[in-house]
């Protein structure tokens, strides 16, 4: 293989990983979602289009010039409105009748975006922080839900769970009265005969 093959083979590689890259940075195939920076992108990419979509109807159809289309338009879509200005054609009511109630619903969800990002970002902060802070003897002590001198894998996680607060200890009580529920004998376990034979009854 010469070192044009080489090259252009590596230039497909290079190409292909920064092909899904992008992918990964637009959509959390983790999570099964799209990531939280291009929603709110997108959201205040439709509030922007959406005030252009108003300066051209408000230019071309009510006859005001540029800079007042735009005034116009910004203050509709946010929801300001002074009253300075307003449509006076029938074609220009029409047209706001459902314009102005699709773009107070995007910018709506433009700010629901900028909200989730923040909360998410908080989220983020809090979980490293529990993550890297190591355990002290108060910490095993409270999250020895047994009270047998030792933590188990299910009891730790579960008290990271509780400090990220992604969990709080009324959950906890309502998944182990279920948990109670499908374990009748007390044992402390779930096997698959019992199971069965509960589901049978």
């Amino acid at each position: 293989m010469d070192n044009a093959e080489k090259n252009a083979n590596v230039n497909v590689n290079v190409k292909a990983k920064r092909r899904v890259s992008v992918k990964d940075y637009i959509f959390d195939v983790a999570k099964g979602r799209m990531r939280i920076r291009m929603k709110v992108c997108l959201a205040l990419g439709v509030v922007m289009l959406s005030i252009g979509i108003g300066v051209f109807v408000l230019y071309y159809v009510e006859g005001l010039g540029w800079v007042d289309s735009f005034y116009l338009s910004v203050l509709s879509v946010t929801t300001v409105g002074y009253g300075d200005k307003a449509f006076e054609t029938l074609e220009g009511r029409l047209f706001a009748s459902f314009w102005l109630l699709f773009s107070t619903l995007m910018v709506a969800r433009a700010f629901l975006y900028l909200a989730e990002a923040r909360i998410d970002k908080r989220h983020r902060r809090v979980a490293n922080w529990v993550l890297q802070r190591e355990i002290t003897v108060k910490d095993m002590l409270d999250a020895d839900m047994n009270n047998n001198g030792f933590l188990s894998k299910s009891e730790y996680i579960v008290f990271k769970l509780k400090e990220m607060g992604k969990i709080d200890e009324r959950d906890i009580l309502q998944i182990l009265n279920q948990f109670s529920k499908l374990d009748s004998s007390n044992s402390g376990k779930i096997t698959l005969r019992r199971l069965l034979a509960s589901r049978s009854i």
